[in-house]
């Protein structure tokens, strides 16, 4: 799924949720949920694997940067409305997104090279890609608009 969706997830768990190890546990759970329902994901930042930030297309760059900032806008719109829940949806939205830096960071930097190994990744069992670009961005639409709507709707949060 696009990063929108996984920080959205997360938010609405938060949102959802008092206990801190439970909203890390499920945000968590859910990047890897959302991963296994078939979706269209934009591909790496060309040149970024074999070259680094060196080696990148900055035009390609830049347009895959666009949609993570206005997802984390997004997110902070929300918290902005759920004050008394920030901390809680900060937290679910960053585990949520958490399997996604790893991978970032050990593109960035060999120490995370351990961590990247052990956490699933895009690529494993749990990824699927949709065989058809209309089911993937569906699905992705299906998704975002139904949290969408769980997060503008008040929510007594649960244990």
């Amino acid at each position: 799924m696009i990063t929108t969706i996984h920080l959205l997830i997360g938010a609405l768990i938060g949102k959802s949720f008092k206990s801190i190890w439970l909203i890390i546990i499920l945000a968590l759970v859910s990047h890897y949920i959302l991963d296994f329902i078939p979706h269209t994901s934009p591909h790496e930042v060309e040149g970024y694997l074999h070259g680094g930030l060196n080696g990148v297309s900055n035009r390609d760059l830049i347009l895959k940067s666009i949609e993570p900032i206005l997802g984390l806008i997004l997110v902070g719109y929300f918290i902005y409305l759920n004050k008394e829940k920030a901390l809680l949806m900060a937290v679910g939205a960053f585990f949520a997104w958490c399997p996604d830096l790893i991978v970032y960071f050990a593109w960035l930097d060999t120490r995370w090279n351990l961590l990247d190994k052990i956490v699933p990744r895009h690529g494993n069992f749990l990824y699927n890609e949709a065989k058809s670009l209309i089911v993937g961005i569906l699905t992705q639409a299906i998704v975002f608009i139904t949290t969408l709507i769980f997060l503008i709707l008040p929510r007594k949060g649960i244990n």
